[in-house]
């Protein structure tokens, strides 16, 4: 269930939406066929479906992507589909963007850092 919870928080961060709107609808039943498809058909439904702040930031579309595939993967219908949470944490420092470096001044990104 922790892995499913940490999905739902992993598409309320990219969507900026709320993982149930004020309809009723989960936010998770909405991300089915995003990342079906040819590279230039993901990257327009992410670009429609995402946090129109991540098109003001640095972050690549690649990166976007690579996190909203392990959040799809984390919300599978079938529980033992689910990734490990050792699985998502060396999938998500997998991507360049998503690197930190802890400094005395707290979490500084280092874009590209490797």
């Amino acid at each position: 269930m922790d892995v499913f919870s940490f999905g739902v928080v992993l598409l309320e961060l990219l969507s900026g939406k709320e993982a149930v709107d004020d309809e009723g609808r989960a936010l998770w039943t909405s991300v089915g066929g995003i990342l079906e498809g040819n590279e230039e058909r993901k990257v327009k439904r992410m670009k429609e479906w995402m946090d129109v702040v991540f098109l003001q930031d640095t972050c690549s579309m690649e990166s976007l992507i690579s996190v909203m595939d392990i959040a799809i993967a984390c919300v599978h219908r079938d529980p033992s589909k689910r990734p490990s949470m050792v699985d998502i944490v060396y999938a998500l420092c997998k991507s360049d963007d998503l690197f930190f470096d802890i400094s005395e001044d707290g979490l500084d990104p280092q874009v590209n850092a490797r």
